[in-house]
């Protein structure tokens, strides 16, 4: 079962792989639809995490337990998308759904 700081943790996992990430995602992107979405991506990322940092993320449920997984999976295949140098089509769309899983995860696990 996972604790509030593993929650944060992964929240965070998700921001600062979009930070540290972003200038040779913007290099990638070839058209400004493309810039737009990976700096959109990061704010998104950002704004997840400063919410989860500024909230308790202490309510437990199995629902908590199912979103802690699917954002741990989704930081994972962002991960393995950078290894396998995909392109950053794909690389944004897995940015996306890390970036919604940090979302659902702040979503269902923040205290009420």
């Amino acid at each position: 079962m996972s604790s509030a700081d593993d929650r944060l943790a992964v929240i965070q996992n998700i921001y600062v792989d979009a930070l540290n990430n972003e200038p040779r995602d913007l290099a990638q992107a070839t058209t400004p639809a493309l810039v737009a979405a990976v700096q959109a991506n990061l704010a998104n990322a950002r704004a997840s995490y400063y919410a989860a940092a500024a909230t308790a993320l202490t309510n437990a449920a199995p629902a908590v337990e199912t979103a802690y997984a699917s954002a741990q999976a989704a930081l994972a295949a962002v991960k393995a998308a950078r290894t396998a140098a995909e392109s950053i089509v794909t690389l944004l769309g897995k940015l996306n759904s890390a970036t919604n899983a940090g979302t659902s995860l702040l979503g269902a696990a923040k205290s009420v």
